[in-house]
């Protein structure tokens, strides 16, 4: 087998979908896995930098309000 040079076409970058389909990734996972990035992705108002989102929960309190809490990095792991 000769070698030959890997040609790449520079003409558009590959786009999330491109990458998966390359990779073998099913449609429904890929929309799976793009929804999940846009729920813990948010772009800073003021530095415009992308910033991951903090996960939280809701809980309920005594009286029987829900409030919303950041969920503890142990217990996002539990939760997997």
């Amino acid at each position: 087998m000769a070698h030959h040079p890997i040609r790449v076409d520079n003409s558009e970058p590959a786009t999330v979908r491109d990458t998966a389909k390359t990779l073998g990734v099913s449609k429904k996972r890929t929309d799976e896995l793009i929804r999940a990035v846009r729920r813990t992705l948010h772009r800073d108002r003021k530095t415009g930098n992308f910033v991951i989102r903090p996960a939280k929960t809701t809980v309920r309190t005594r009286n029987g309000n829900s409030k919303v809490e950041k969920t503890s990095p142990a217990r996002r792991r539990i939760s997997r």
